[in-house]
């Protein structure tokens, strides 16, 4: 899919950047590769086109979730961190009278985040770490597919969102980690237009849970 090549482009450009950018103390930077699913559950959609309003509720599946994430330590306790994510999910029935009857489509976004993280010790061990954060996140692109009979209808538009954190990591070697979270994005009241037609609109809040498991460098 575009999007996901879009994702695996925009982590390897990243960590070049950083690997290229100037000296600092060993191991402050990292760098990590993350895939999971994404819950989203049920989403009450407004349609528009001008003349006519209607809402109805739409379910969605448990979707796959992917991106990566560069950051800088400034402490053993905190960081600051920049993260890619693709989030999609498959949509399983929505029905309203002017739009229709789907049971195929999806949600999805591409989005690029900015955090401020907090490490601490919840475990005991000196090979875990576990934290907790929060930060900005801006949808690069958000759509709503509906899909029937093989014919797609879209609507799309980019928006601002806010990210919560929590997860820990297990250090491997000296420079290798893994990394398991959960994120929680919420953004209200995204207005996505019909691209040839912007009077017609599908509105929505997003607020995916995703649950990502990573692999981690630093250096």
């Amino acid at each position: 899919m575009k999007q996901l090549s879009i994702v695996i482009r925009s982590i390897v450009l990243a960590g070049a950047l950083a690997l290229t950018g100037p000296a600092v103390a060993a191991e402050n930077w990292y760098a990590t590769a993350d895939a999971g699913i994404g819950f989203l559950g049920n989403q009450n959609l407004t349609f528009r086109d001008g003349v006519i309003t209607e809402t109805a509720e739409a379910e969605f599946d448990t979707s796959f979730a992917g991106g990566g994430t560069v950051g800088y330590k400034f402490s053993n306790d905190w960081r600051v961190e920049g993260e890619i994510m693709y989030r999609r999910n498959e949509l399983s029935a929505f029905t309203t009278p002017t739009l229709g009857t789907f049971s195929d489509g999806d949600f999805a976004s591409l989005s690029f985040g900015a955090s401020a993280l907090y490490d601490f010790d919840l475990f005991g061990s000196s090979n875990v770490r576990s934290y907790a954060g929060a930060g900005i996140v801006f949808l690069q692109e958000v759509d709503i597919d509906f899909d029937q009979a093989g014919v797609e209808t879209s609507f799309e538009t980019d928006d601002i969102g806010f990210q919560v954190q929590f997860g820990a990591r297990y250090k491997l070697s000296e420079k290798l980690f893994l990394d398991a979270g959960v994120r929680y994005l919420t953004a209200t009241g995204i207005k996505m237009e019909f691209p040839t037609d912007a009077a017609r609109t599908v509105e929505s809040d997003y607020d995916p849970l995703t649950l990502t498991v990573g692999l981690g460098w630093s250096w």
